[in-house]
């Protein structure tokens, strides 16, 4: 479909709804949404959406993490990182 902005742009128009696709971030800070095809192709979007919903897939190796000093970040597992695993006394 297309659409005219009311600044007179023209765009085509296709609903997100249900695509899957990978959060990605440049060297530069800048985040943007890439989808792959079945031909290992893929097409990256700029990010404009201010507060779309994300849900993390169970196998996309990712954790949560929070220091001693309460920061908090979410990024590759430990596994990924080969980070030693650090059993905690009770």
């Amino acid at each position: 479909m297309k659409v005219k902005t009311t600044k007179g742009k023209v765009f085509n128009e296709k609903n997100a709804g249900g695509v899957s696709g990978i959060l990605c971030r440049t060297v530069g800070g800048k985040y943007f949404f890439r989808i792959y095809h079945g031909d290992n192709t893929f097409d990256d979007y700029d990010l404009m959406h201010d507060d779309l919903s994300v849900t993390i897939d169970a196998d996309a190796l990712a954790s949560f993490y929070e220091g001693e000093n309460g920061v908090k970040f979410l990024d590759h597992s430990s596994e990924v990182f080969g980070w030693e695993k650090i059993e905690e006394k009770d």
